[in-house]
């Protein structure tokens, strides 16, 4: 989806050295899959291929439904159980009436976990904001977790941390530019509930549903069943519940990081394997000259992930921006293969 990208905050292009054959078909993305109750009536859809333990489980990153694990997904499949999910409210999942904070859809993930059921303990690969949610998930769940591969992942303080190079001027630029992306969800999401972004007739409504800006070439029907899904209400409310939750006020830190600051993620001597981008995209509103310094607290920010573990490794890809599951998906594979061997034989 078009706000995919939030996180880094760059495009990634469409360099996929994945074949056709390793490609999950787009027609698996156009209906629901397997949809789980979590909560009462309400579901999270799931989509699982292959067999043998431990079993991963694919995170997407924030506003980001499970076609992003595309061209993955099959190729992990080929060794062992791959799942990816819809967080509430994206993709073909309900609506969940709380916010998609990092709490509440570590909440959601456990339950699908145990109603699925994905047994435990799994391989947990996040990308973006789905690697805090999977530090949080570690510290709240270790025993579900056999090990990790956390792709461009979150961290808390994230946008504080990025900020700190710059020139006073410019020290909220990455939060405003938060803000102002807050503000855009909203004004869809109230066209959304007008019904207006079913056949746009304003540039307003046509700049919600115009999926051209996605992270990677889509064929016909992913574009269609992206530009649906920008239609619906509670796509534009997970969006933007889950960009509200990383996003700081003044200075007072965002809802995930309070969350994260609450707890203490170590992954033991589980294996980890954390993923950054070896092309440097920066964030909005950072000025050229200080391109390389926020890279470089990007970067030092996965170390640190990385260290949670006494295995763990943080690896830059080269040729790969923000989504390395596009660019280079077949460094993925082999990250997350490295890591379901250390679980199989720890």
């Amino acid at each position: 989806m078009r706000h995919a990208l939030r996180l880094a905050l760059g495009i990634a292009l469409a360099t996929s050295a994945a074949s056709a054959g390793s490609t999950t078909p787009s027609a698996v993305y156009a209906t629901p899959q397997h949809l789980v109750a979590v909560d009462g009536a309400r579901r999270l859809n799931l989509y699982c291929v292959g067999s043998g333990n431990p079993t991963v489980v694919l995170d997407a990153g924030s506003g980001n439904a499970m076609a992003t694990w595309r061209h993955v997904q099959e190729e992990i499949g080929t060794t062992t159980r791959a799942c990816a999910y819809d967080r509430a409210g994206l993709g073909f999942s309900d609506a969940a009436e709380r916010p998609s904070d990092l709490r509440n859809i570590v909440d959601d993930l456990h339950r699908l976990v145990e109603a699925a059921p994905i047994a435990t303990p799994f391989v947990y690969v996040g990308h973006s904001l789905a690697g805090a949610i999977g530090l949080l998930y570690v510290a709240t769940y270790p025993e579900d977790i056999a090990g990790a591969v956390l792709i461009e992942p979150a961290f808390a303080g994230q946008v504080a941390t990025l900020q700190a190079p710059l020139p006073p001027d410019r020290r909220d630029a990455i939060a405003r530019s938060f803000r102002r992306s807050i503000a855009f969800d909203a004004a869809c999401l109230a066209l959304a509930r007008q019904g207006a972004l079913v056949s746009p007739a304003t540039d307003e409504a046509r700049a919600c549903v115009d999926v051209s800006g996605n992270p990677d070439t889509l064929d016909d029907i992913l574009r269609q069943v992206n530009a649906h899904l920008q239609t619906l209400p509670r796509v534009w409310e997970a969006q933007q519940s889950e960009l509200a939750s990383f996003t700081p006020e003044g200075d007072e830190p965002d809802v995930n990081t309070r969350e994260l600051d609450a707890v203490h993620p170590s992954f033991g001597d589980k294996p980890l394997v954390v993923l950054s981008r070896g092309v440097e995209e920066g964030a909005p509103g950072v000025p050229p000259a200080y391109l390389p310094k926020v890279e470089a607290a990007w970067r030092a920010g996965h170390d640190r992930i990385a260290a949670l573990s006494s295995r763990g490794v943080n690896t830059i890809i080269p040729g790969a921006r923000h989504y390395i599951q596009i660019d280079r998906p077949e460094a993925v594979v082999a990250a997350v293969r490295r890591v379901v061997e250390a679980a199989r034989s720890p």
